[in-house]
């Protein structure tokens, strides 16, 4: 088939019946494929289209006329629906009802007939002693006198003397039952008290064991505890014993020190010392070079005198007539010479004297620096011992404070560990106080619902036994009131009372006698027989 559902024609064939597949069908029927199947289900319906909010819509126009869609339906199919559109009438239902009863009048009549055949076809049998038919005409027989007995036990049943024994026997077994139903109830109440008792012993062992777990909760809080302080004066021992020692080693350190300072001290003075002797030995050594640069200074003086007397004896000789003029100038040459020496020697002497005052300058200048320095050495040193020193007292100080911040905690938490211990202490017991509570009110509750049910019973068997009473009675007037009547009737009706009191007081033995096998109790038995007057 195509997608557009009409039927896909493979060439013209010329079979118009019997057995074919879709594909070899080309039968029409109003010009439509009869095996044609629609591809959508609105395939040749009318439809409209609606243009909303959302969009197109498509919406088929309802119509009251059928949809033919051409078929080819089988012999059978087409019979069903023949036969399913057949409308039964009133006189076909009367003729189907009558055929019916004719039928059945029928089957009725062949069983009939085969019955009263099969009876003709058997023989008559006789009962032989020890077969199956005499086994089962005893127990018919049997059957018979049973049915026989059970009639004249009912009818026993109703005389009145049989009806009140019947109640004093009722009553005695409701009085037995009444009494096993207190006895058990006595008994329940007694395994209840004991199991009330085991309950309370066992909440009582429950109670000791939880004191006993609690002891032993507490003993180990209190080892913990003792543990924990233990090790907590460890610590604080171990604390004390490092600060003692960064104490000892700062003082240590401290001591070293001032020993280095003292040993940089006694350097330093050992410095000075050598400076100063090495001052001293310069000094000295410069005197010694001035002594010997004016002793140099002298010889060469003498020297140039020695040789300029030598130049003026030679030239004595070769000029004595300009001796006088020479003389003067000689005289005028050396004074202006020993005028020039001295002025050298003066100035000499105050390059000497301004050296040696700058010499002591710089040495009181170097004196005194080095003096700054010691001084202000041993200045830093005493400020950095100070600030050692302040600093230990800063860290023994929080160390203290610390300690003494421990201290407090751990007193603040065992004062709120012992509250919490105290108010679960206390809450346990008003728990238990609440528990006990509980169970006695649900216990009271269950007494006082047992003696309810109780005083209700009681009423019922107080109400019951009077109702009882009442009816024997009425039916004991009756009886005397039959017997009155029966005795005015004459002898044979004595007689007939008579024997049907015997067979009455028979079956009252008897009844007596089953209920002894019945385990009932003797007392009870005896009780029924001291009532029922039954002589043995």
């Amino acid at each position: 088939m195509q997608s557009s559902g009409k039927f896909h024609k493979q060439g013209r064939l010329n079979k118009l019946s019997g057995q074919h597949t879709i594909d070899e069908c080309n039968h029409r029927l109003h010009g439509q494929y009869i095996h044609h199947i629609p591809s959508r289900a609105t395939d040749g319906k009318e439809k409209v289209k609606i243009y909303d909010a959302d969009g197109k819509r498509e919406y088929i126009v309802p119509t009251r006329e059928p949809v033919d869609v051409p078929a080819i339906l089988p012999q059978s199919e087409y019979q069903r629906l023949k036969k399913q559109a057949h409308v039964v009438t009133l006189k076909d239902r009367m003729r189907l009802i009558e055929e019916a009863e004719q039928q059945k009048i029928q089957l009725r009549m062949e069983s009939m007939a085969r019955r009263e055949a099969l009876a003709k076809s058997q023989k008559v049998q006789k009962a032989v002693p020890g077969s199956k038919l005499d086994s089962v005409e005893s127990e018919a027989a049997d059957k018979n006198l049973y049915l026989l007995q059970r009639s004249k036990e009912l009818l026993t049943e109703q005389d009145d003397r049989v009806k009140v024994a019947n109640g004093v026997i009722l009553a005695t077994k409701c009085r037995a039952i009444r009494n096993a139903q207190i006895e058990e109830k006595k008994l329940i109440e007694k395994q209840l008290l004991e199991e009330n008792k085991r309950l309370d012993m066992m909440m009582e062992q429950q109670r000791q064991k939880l004191i006993e777990i609690e002891e032993k909760k507490r003993e180990i809080d209190k080892k913990k505890i003792q543990r924990y302080v233990s090790e907590v004066k460890q610590q604080i021992k171990e604390n004390e014993m490092e600060q003692l020692m960064a104490a000892e080693k700062v003082e240590e350190e401290s001591r070293m020190l001032n020993k280095a300072l003292i040993e940089l001290q006694k350097e330093e003075e050992q410095k000075d010392r050598a400076k100063k002797e090495l001052q001293h030995k310069m000094r000295a050594e410069f005197k010694q070079a001035n002594a010997e640069a004016q002793h140099y200074r002298n010889v060469k003086e003498e020297e140039q005198r020695i040789a300029d007397l030598r130049v003026r004896l030679n030239n004595i000789f070769c000029v004595q007539i300009e001796y006088s003029l020479v003389f003067v100038k000689i005289q005028q040459f050396m004074k202006a010479k020993a005028e020039r020496e001295e002025a050298r020697e003066r100035e000499l002497a105050l390059a000497k004297a301004a050296k040696e005052e700058e010499i002591a300058r710089l040495r009181a200048e170097q004196e005194k620096s080095q003096d700054q320095q010691a001084a202000m050495d041993e200045m830093n040193a005493l400020r950095t011992q100070e600030e050692k020193e302040r600093e230990w007292r800063e860290k023994e100080k929080a160390a203290a404070k610390k300690r003494n911040e421990s201290l407090e905690d751990l007193r603040a938490a065992r004062s709120k560990q012992i509250e919490d211990i105290r108010k679960a202490q206390a809450l346990a017991l008003v728990r238990d106080e609440e528990d006990f509570m509980k169970v006695a009110k649900v216990q009271r509750e269950l007494f006082d619902k047992d003696v309810e049910n109780h005083k209700k019973k009681r009423q019922a068997i107080v109400t019951y036994r009077n109702e009882l009473l009442r009816q024997i009675n009425e039916k004991e007037r009756e009886r005397i009131m039959d017997q009155q009547e029966k005795y005015e009737d004459g002898n044979a009706q004595r007689l007939e009372v008579e024997i049907n009191d015997r067979y009455v007081e028979d079956y009252l033995a008897q009844k007596v006698e089953k209920l002894k096998y019945s385990n009932v109790a003797d007392n009870y038995v005896k009780d029924i027989e001291r009532q029922l007057k039954i002589k043995k």
